[in-house]
């Protein structure tokens, strides 16, 4: 196997996503959205929403009901990043394509980066245990 096969993909812009893990990483970003449900390049359903979860598990359902999405990236065999509708992800599974849209941009919404950013920083505090931390203070 050569370098170039072993390397981790880098996905700029556009592009199609397969890892469960990136997909929920693409998909933490949106909040309220516009989506469109479409079976057989037909439209079934089409409306505004806010994504409230986006988990991975083999027996939950992906629902939309409420005006609330809730996102199981594993009923979907990728995602698609589109480059000419920047902020659009396809969601695709067999027939079925879930778009999902954002409607307000990202960088206004500060509430949301924050959460993502403490939600971060929570993934490295459980690296450590306080009782590894030595506070000396005897300077």
């Amino acid at each position: 196997m050569s370098d170039k096969e072993n390397q981790i993909p880098c996905i700029v812009g556009s592009g199609v996503v397969t890892s469960k893990k990136d997909m929920m990483r693409v998909l933490r970003g949106f909040d309220h959205v516009k989506y469109t449900d479409v079976i057989d390049e037909k439209v079934q359903s089409e409306d505004e929403a806010f994504v409230v979860e986006v988990f991975c598990n083999d027996t939950e359902s992906t629902i939309i009901f409420n005006r609330r999405i809730h996102i199981n990236v594993e009923n979907f065999e990728y995602l698609r990043m589109v480059q000419s509708l920047p902020g659009v992800v396809e969601l695709i599974e067999g027939h079925r394509t879930l778009r999902i849209e954002s409607v307000n941009d990202p960088f206004n919404n500060k509430d949301v980066l924050m959460s993502e950013s403490i939600e971060n920083r929570a993934h490295i505090e459980g690296l450590y245990e306080e009782d590894d931390i030595i506070f000396d203070d005897d300077f």
